[in-house]
């Protein structure tokens, strides 16, 4: 007869620590997660992880990768299973820790550029409009005229070949701005560190 009032008395318990329970559960959920990505005994399929958050640009280094054992589920086609396919390659734009590299992440060869040209770095004034641009996109870079007068194109057609993480500082335009690198001429690549020098620049997509 004492079952009645016991199951009363679990039930209201549980309602009174149900933020509790929720939370240990929660945290189980996460645990459960990072040890997908962290146990070299669980069970799956071999993937070369991000061992830290590296900025788009960078020459990957053997201590910037991991190799862990993921489920097939969460494992992207293509997804590298070697470590030594990746070192000494460039990200064409930021991986988070933990991410799975795969061939989209990188850059095509080891050359940034074709022959004759420069890869040169350009802080763009509109940062929200970064997410428009990706590695291959043709875009014109507008500014000032270097005297100050005017303002227009001051290279057309220029290849996007990386997008760096924004960070602060820079020679080239706002610290607040962007950052992208751009495939240019020497003629092109003077004219945008003279408008830069006057003004923000900013781009057109072509």
């Amino acid at each position: 007869m004492r079952s009645v009032p016991l199951v009363q008395s679990l039930s209201r318990a549980f309602r009174w620590h149900r933020r509790w329970f929720a939370a240990v559960f929660a945290a189980l959920a996460v645990l459960a997660t990072l040890n997908a990505f962290s146990s070299p005994d669980s069970s799956g399929t071999s993937a070369v992880v991000a061992g830290r958050s590296i900025p788009g640009g960078t020459k990957v280094a053997a201590e910037d990768l991991r190799i862990v054992r993921l489920p097939p589920s969460v494992v992207p086609v293509g997804a590298f299973t070697d470590v030594g396919a990746v070192i000494g390659r460039t990200l064409v734009i930021p991986v988070p820790e933990k991410s799975v590299l795969t061939p989209a992440n990188l850059l095509e060869s080891g050359a940034l550029v074709t022959g004759g040209k420069v890869a040169l770095p350009v802080r763009f004034a509109e940062a929200t409009a970064l997410g428009l641009l990706h590695v291959g996109a043709h875009i014109d870079i507008l500014g000032a005229a270097a005297n100050g007068a005017g303002y227009g194109v001051v290279a057309a057609d220029v290849r996007v070949v990386a997008l760096p993480a924004v960070s602060d500082g820079g020679v080239l335009g706002s610290s607040q701005g962007a950052l992208v690198l751009v495939e240019v001429d020497s003629t092109q690549a003077a004219a945008i560190a003279a408008a830069a020098s006057v003004s923000a620049v900013s781009f057109a997509l072509r």
